[in-house]
């Protein structure tokens, strides 16, 4: 029997969305060995950035050469996330800096400036280099990663293949039924209802979640039960009041269910708000613009 793993609960918090008990999780891992004291804190500080508050970790983490790649790698991806949309310059210099050291063997063997590079990379729209990055899936952080740029790119197939990878190493991982689920959505039609299966079995083993119910929410609606997707997405609004994904899928699921146009505006409101630099709320504003500019046309004089 092997040996047990310590940061496995901190894990699970991170990956299932749990910001805020990863982070007390990993607070209180103390007496770890120097190795897994830097991944305790590489997750610590991820759920930092995760949960909108990068500041911290750009405070936190020193630039000096000391400190663990790793950890400088995960400061350069809470600079990037925090930066406004049209902060076109910044971000260059950012794609520079992870390239750079991507070059660098020594930091380049690193798999968290790996997936971290990659992650940048995605949100760059750049795909070819993101799996460039990853593509050898040295974790199962990787392949799960791997199989969202696949989903992103509309290639089902490749994130099914990576998927099976996944479920050779390790069937039970959380990581491998989050990607399973994921796959399921994109397939959509009977497959729908293994999605909700499976996140219903994650909520009844782990506790719910932002994402979890989230994941919940877009099956049900795609299988037509906005009523019971409303359910969660109300839920997970409690649990993070301005998390974008709920606000957008609250969005669409009372479009959907013919609500009042005014509580869809308060929360697309809420959105342009919270998450002004969201991909959503840019694609939102450049239809709202486009459309004012052909009604203007039409104006009378």
């Amino acid at each position: 029997m092997g040996e047990p793993d310590e940061l496995y609960t901190l894990r699970n918090h991170f990956w299932l969305g749990n910001y805020q008990r990863a982070v007390a999780e990993g607070s209180g891992l103390t007496r770890l060995p120097e190795q897994l004291k830097i991944e305790r804190d590489e997750f610590i500080y991820r759920s930092y950035v995760a949960s909108g508050q990068g500041g911290i970790v750009m405070a936190e983490i020193s630039d000096a050469p000391t400190t663990p790649v790793s950890l400088r790698a995960i400061k350069v991806f809470a600079r990037y996330m925090t930066l406004p949309g049209n902060a076109i310059e910044a971000k260059e210099s950012i794609v520079s800096t992870m390239t750079e050291w991507l070059s660098d063997p020594q930091s380049a063997s690193s798999t968290t400036v790996q997936l971290t590079a990659a992650m940048i990379f995605m949100y760059e729209d750049n795909y070819k280099e993101a799996l460039r990055c990853i593509h050898l899936g040295a974790t199962m952080e990787h392949l799960a990663f791997l199989v969202q740029i696949y989903l992103k790119m509309s290639r089902a197939d490749l994130a099914n293949k990576q998927l099976r990878t996944m479920q050779q190493a390790d069937e039970d991982h959380t990581l491998t039924q989050l990607a399973s689920a994921w796959t399921h959505l994109a397939q959509g039609g009977a497959k729908l209802q293994e999605a909700a299966y499976i996140y219903d079995e994650l909520m009844d083993k782990f506790g719910s979640t932002v994402t979890l119910l989230n994941g919940s929410a877009v099956a049900n609606m795609q299988m037509g039960k906005f009523e019971e997707a409303e359910k969660s997405l109300v839920d997970a609004l409690s649990k993070g009041p301005n998390d974008a994904d709920t606000l957008i899928n609250l969005v669409s699921c009372y479009l959907h269910m013919g609500k009042a146009q005014e509580l869809v505006q308060r929360h697309l409101s809420q959105l342009k708000t919270v998450a002004p630099n969201h991909p959503f709320v840019n694609q939102l504003l450049k239809t709202e613009s486009a459309f004012d500019r052909v009604a203007a046309t039409y104006a009378t004089e």
